[in-house]
């Protein structure tokens, strides 16, 4: 049975990838799971898991509203 490749939007960039690993890493250290983010943000749990696996573009509204709940200022989710 072949190995499946995680999926990922076919136009994925690094800046993206960046903001996929630091939210999940803030999400952690803020110690909220997906769904207790979800209920706090609004967003549904199953995108804030393909954000966090760097699968969609993400607007700007929604990722103010991400580094609001995980306590970030938005500048820290881009760090590489």
């Amino acid at each position: 049975m072949p190995v499946l490749a995680k999926k990922r939007a076919p136009d994925s960039q690094p800046e993206r990838e960046i903001f996929a690993r630091n939210l999940r890493r803030a999400r952690i250290d803020a110690s909220l799971s997906q769904r207790e983010l979800a209920a706090v943000t609004g967003i549904a749990q199953a995108h804030i898991s393909e954000l966090e696996n760097a699968m969609h573009n993400v607007c700007i509204d929604t990722m103010v509203k991400l580094a609001q709940a995980v306590k970030k200022p938005l500048f820290q989710l881009f760090q590489p």
